[in-house]
């Protein structure tokens, strides 16, 4: 069996592990083959294990994920690369499919659908999916790959069942406590036992039982329902188990597959009770509250206090009701959080401390079970956060990285040099300019070095070529295309004026 095998690349820990952890991936046909912290590194790599796919970070030291994927394309053709990035920009959208990038995803809202929804069609060129339902000798996985892939097998359906209606159940463990999975499918096994039913698996750490039954027998389902979280409640507490009834066709068995995982996330945000039970026909998801990243990273720009103050609102609007599952939640307060620790000044001193607390953050964050949970660990790192603000403003490192760029002004400076110079995102430092200076880093540059220009140019020993060459420019007629845009003479227009 060859399995459609992928690298993920970032330079940060914990990032990387996430998305290795995100999904089972043997499951879907793929396997992770390696991880990679910068470009050298990858392309070390690719030459070992010889990769399908490259999920890469936008946001790398020396070598970004744009030129790497412009290598790697070059040189591996066949190769293909999603792009991941924690800021949403256009201009990197359009760079990256200029270059045969397939896709590109925006890490705070990335989830384990939406990564498969891409990585998908991308397995399929390199050949048969892996996981192919005809050679799968278990009608459990059959359905379980039907319903994960959305496309309706009426054979399957039609070998496997044969009355008018279905009603899914499921459980999950809802502790960080080890239950006895046996147990509970024992119990199950026993109060449906008069019924054509099938174990199809787990998904996204929810069992999930598939009955079928006739339409008249809906209401011995529900007794029987009855009986079983009796049980459990009884003998285990700490599952928390979902039904779906009501479900009269193969089509609305998809549907009624996605909404029971959905159904899960009511014990994520505090339902109280062990059990819940809903009909097909009246059971409605409600809108999805969305978190802005990009206002996020506008106002952290200029107040990282607000903004921390931005994402607790958000998380405190949060119900059931808007439809967002654990572990997109999650992924929001991860990227956010770590968006703020790359903008906030922080003071030599404190790097490992800082650095120990992310990482208890991350871990506290990913072990979470409800959004109760979440919270209350936002609350203590927001606290720490702001203690770090008191003793170190971003204020004070944006000025440092003003005295950088005009004692450095000379030299072939960029922004993603200055960004990996004072360990910062590229994103943010991007943002910070366009909103305090309503002007690019290059215009800001362009206008130091101009300035220092005039300084030069009153000196009529100095040759304008050297002038141009003493400021940074290795062109002297683009210098004299930037002084003019700027200043509205030429540089030997400027010099007479100024000798008169």
């Amino acid at each position: 069996m060859e399995w459609c095998k992928i690298i993920v690349v970032d330079d940060e820990y914990l990032l990387r592990q996430g998305i290795m952890h995100m999904l089972d991936w043997k499951k879907y046909g793929f396997t992770i083959v390696g991880e990679a912290t910068n470009a050298t590194q990858t392309l070390e790599l690719i030459e070992k294990v010889h990769p399908h796919i490259i999920l890469c970070d936008i946001v790398m030291p020396n070598i970004d994920g744009i030129e790497l994927s412009k290598i790697i394309k070059k040189r591996y053709p066949d190769i293909e690369i999603v792009i991941l990035s924690g800021y949403d920009n256009f201009d990197y959208v359009k760079t990256a499919f200029k270059y045969g990038v397939a896709d590109y995803i925006l890490k705070p809202t990335l989830t384990a659908d939406q990564l498969l929804d891409i990585l998908i069609p991308l397995q399929k060129k390199f050949g048969q999916p892996v996981c192919d339902i005809k050679k799968e000798d278990d009608a459990g996985k059959q359905m379980l790959k039907m319903l994960e892939d959305k496309i309706l097998d009426e054979q399957l359906i039609s070998d496997c069942f044969n009355q008018a209606e279905y009603t899914i159940i499921g459980y999950q463990q809802c502790t960080n406590d080890s239950i006895d999975v046996s147990l509970v499918n024992d119990k199950i096994n026993e109060t449906f036992r008069n019924y054509n039913y099938i174990y199809i698996g787990k998904s996204q750490n929810i069992h999930i039982f598939i009955i079928n039954h006739k339409s008249q027998e809906r209401f011995d389902i529900n007794d029987k329902w009855n009986q079983l979280t009796n049980n459990l409640e009884n003998i285990i507490i700490t599952v928390f188990s979902m039904k779906i009834d009501g479900i009269n066709s193969s089509s609305n068995l998809l549907k009624a597959y996605e909404e029971i995982k959905s159904l899960s996330q009511y014990h994520f945000y505090g339902y109280e009770n062990g059990h819940i039970s809903v009909s097909l026909e009246t059971y409605k998801n409600k809108d999805r509250l969305k978190f802005d990243t990009k206002e996020f990273m506008h106002i952290a720009t200029s107040d990282s206090v607000t903004a921390l103050e931005y994402l607790e609102t958000y998380l405190n609007k949060l119900t059931f009701q808007n439809g967002l599952m654990g572990n997109e939640i999650k992924a929001i307060v991860q990227n956010v959080i770590y968006n703020l620790f790359n903008i906030i000044f922080i003071r030599e001193d404190k790097y490992e401390e800082v650095n120990t607390k992310k990482i208890l953050f991350f871990n506290n964050i990913s072990n979470a079970i409800t959004l109760k949970e979440i919270i209350e660990y936002f609350n203590e790192i927001k606290e720490y956060i702001q203690s770090l603000i008191k003793i170190g403003t971003t204020s004070r490192m944006m000025q440092q990285i003003l005295d950088y760029i005009n004692l450095n002004y000379k030299e072939q400076i960029n922004l993603q040099g200055i960004a990996n110079e004072f360990h910062i995102s590229y994103s943010y430092l991007s943002a910070y300019f366009n909103n305090h200076y309503k002007e690019s880093f290059n215009d800001y540059l362009n206008g130091v070095r101009i300035q220092k220009a005039k300084e030069f140019l009153v000196e009529p020993s100095i040759q304008i070529s050297y002038v141009s060459e003493l400021v940074g420019y290795s062109s002297p007629n683009y210098f004299t295309k930037v002084f003019k845009k700027l200043t509205g003479y030429t540089p030997t227009t400027y010099r007479r004026m100024y000798m008169k």
